[in-house]
């Protein structure tokens, strides 16, 4: 029986790392002109299909394996080594990556999610499991796949589809180093965490009260921050306390090669793994790229150190990536992707228009696939997208958007499947409209993927996604309209009044989990929905949007802004949040010029 710690409540923080001890990335698609078209290159620079083979872009190679869209928008397995024609005449509306010797797979949103081999063989369904019913896997980690039902429920598979799990938790997350995070909650909302194995054994209970934790543990090493004072620790793996950071220390980040970034207010450093500093905290942002590299960032431009800080090379580049075998990296320098070798120098003289690294291939993210609720229905005369034939593939991404699947639940994953009456409608258009530079339309993607969930962790009550969504410094902005008394000298009331009201992440956080709990139901809505681009701050987006909130003790109707930025692509953050009512008083809207945009907050 798994205990539930009556008085532990404990949030969550993600704390993207890119694991490579289970690399299996084969090649990249990359462009080398500006046709368009597309080939393979391996991670060592070695074109493997030259560029312009592929009208489509296909994905990372990874087992072995990749998938291509056909002229129609479907997805078809393809093996490298028969490149020129795919495995199986099976066409899927999306196909994983092999990290294991089967991968997950739909054939449509709405349909259940499969496993399938290398010949495209469906060899699990989630069908099978009716009594669960799975609307959420996960891509495989370490064997491994995060399984949840429609009820909440979270649980693990094998790579044979066997429950390995059962899916009896509220909380879980990917395996890493042979152990899993889970927690069960208890009826005031209290989530007690466990470390469990790959068989579901409990390893230890978490015994901390009013702590952050990361989401996974990383060489026998789990990260937490303790709420009340702000330190941060870590725990290791019998979930002892084991590290204590100075009290200058904001940040800390998960294990890997025997060290960890740290993050302080002046910025950022590495330590090693009893917690002494090796590099303190000189620069601006640092990722650690291999065993003994780590790029580091200061002014914008990145270059490469060893890990006892010293610069190899200037700092020059727009973006550096992983050394995916050890000796070569993908790097960007003004605006053309090169590869780098271990001293932060050009391999060669080639440089390429575009390599697609696949966060999802690198496992910076989760590969997650989400089944639709098939149950609900649009309007009759609304078409699918499977009852038409469109001709080309720009015709079959308009007719994703003109003629949606018949479901009203959204899926993260899919923006090609929604209707016009959708707030995000129009956005989705854009974005899979071909026509935006691809790290843009990769951010908007993003943008619309946590926006959807923001909306629904209201429902849910979802306190851990709000704490890893808002940086530890944003704004929280709320207004509320005041009126004054009457003017005793001509009886006239005084005009109504906004009172803006500034919090902290952690008083807004901590009111929010009041009232979820004073709550049996939240909805929440939205509408006009817009994303804006910073005109000359890179990697800084505006989201405006109207929200309509109701729960049992109270509603409103009000508009909602978030700054995102997307400077450290692998953890885009909101720095301010602003919500304005929509009306001074029965009548009277709030002025469209008074509705805080991207323009009112100073970026420098």
């Amino acid at each position: 029986m798994i205990r539930i710690l009556s008085i532990l409540f404990m949030a969550l923080f993600a704390l993207t790392s890119c694991h490579h001890k289970e690399d299996k990335i084969e090649a990249f698609a990359y462009q080398s002109a500006v046709n368009g078209k597309w080939g393979f290159i391996a991670p060592d620079g070695t074109v493997k299909i030259a560029a312009g083979s592929f009208e489509q872009r296909p994905t990372a190679v990874v087992g072995g394996m990749f998938s291509l869209p056909d002229k129609e928008g479907y997805n078809r397995l393809y093996s490298m080594s028969q490149p020129e024609q795919p495995v199986s005449l099976r066409r899927f509306f999306r196909i994983g990556h092999f990290f294991d010797e089967v991968a997950p797979a739909q054939e449509t949103p709405q349909s259940p999610i499969y496993l399938i081999n290398k010949q495209g063989k469906v060899v699990f369904s989630t069908n099978q499991y009716s009594q669960y019913d799975i609307v959420l896997m996960h891509n495989f980690k370490e064997s491994r796949a995060l399984i949840a039902t429609r009820e909440g429920k979270y649980g693990y598979i094998d790579t044979k589809g066997n429950i390995v799990i059962p899916p009896l938790y509220d909380r879980a997350y990917d395996f890493n180093d042979g152990l899993a995070l889970v927690g069960i909650a208890n009826q005031q909302g209290e989530t007690g965490y466990q470390l469990v194995d790959s068989k579901g054994n409990v390893r230890c209970a978490i015994l901390l009260n009013n702590c952050q934790l990361d989401t996974h543990i990383s060489e026998n090493r789990l990260a937490y921050k303790e709420l009340s004072t702000g330190q941060c620790c870590y725990m290791d793996e019998t979930g002892m306390p084991f590290i204590r950071m100075p009290k200058e220390v904001r940040e800390v980040y998960a294990f890997e090669h025997g060290t960890a970034v740290f993050q302080t207010a002046i910025g950022t450093g590495i330590m090693d793994h009893n917690g002494h500093i090796l590099i303190p905290d000189n620069y601006e942002n640092i990722f650690q790229i291999s065993d003994d590299r780590i790029a580091v960032n200061k002014q914008g431009l990145w270059g490469i150190a060893d890990k006892r800080g010293a610069l190899l090379g200037r700092l020059q580049y727009d973006s550096i990536g992983y050394y995916h075998d050890g000796h070569h990296a993908v790097a960007r320098l003004r605006g053309r992707y090169m590869f780098i070798d271990n001293e932060g120098m050009p391999t060669d003289t080639c440089t390429y228009t575009y390599i697609a690294m696949d966060l999802e291939a690198c496992r910076v993210m989760p590969q997650v696939f989400i089944r639709q609720d098939y149950r609900e229905q649009n309007s009759q005369d609304e078409k699918t997208l499977e009852e038409k034939e469109p001709v080309t593939r720009q015709q079959s991404e308009n007719a994703r958007i003109k003629n949606p699947p018949r479901s009203t639940t959204m899926s993260s994953n899919d923006w090609r499947s929604i209707g016009r009456q959708n707030p995000f409608y129009e956005e989705a258009a854009k974005v899979i409209s071909g026509k935006l530079q691809e790290t843009d339309a990769a951010r908007r993607r993003m943008i619309l993927n946590y926006v959807e969930h923001l909306r629904t962790s209201y429902t849910t009550k979802d306190i851990d996604f709000l704490e890893q969504l808002f940086s530890e410094n944003a704004l929280i902005v709320v207004g509320t309209v005041i009126r004054t008394g009457t003017e005793e000298t001509n009886h006239y009331l005084s005009p109504s009044q906004i009172i803006y009201n500034v919090k902290s992440k952690r008083q807004y956080l901590d009111r929010l989990k009041q009232v979820f709990k004073a709550n049996k139901s939240i909805q929440v809505r939205f509408s006009d929905f817009h994303i804006m681009r910073h005109p000359t701050q890179e990697g800084i987006y505006g989201v405006s949007l109207r929200q309509g909130y109701s729960s049992d003790m109270y509603s409103d109707d009000g508009y909602l802004f978030l700054l995102w930025d997307f400077r450290d692509e692998t953890a885009p953050k909101i720095h301010v949040r602003t919500w304005q009512p929509a009306l001074l008083d029965d009548n009277t809207p709030l002025p469209a010029d008074e509705v805080f945009n991207i323009r009112n907050f100073n970026l420098q």
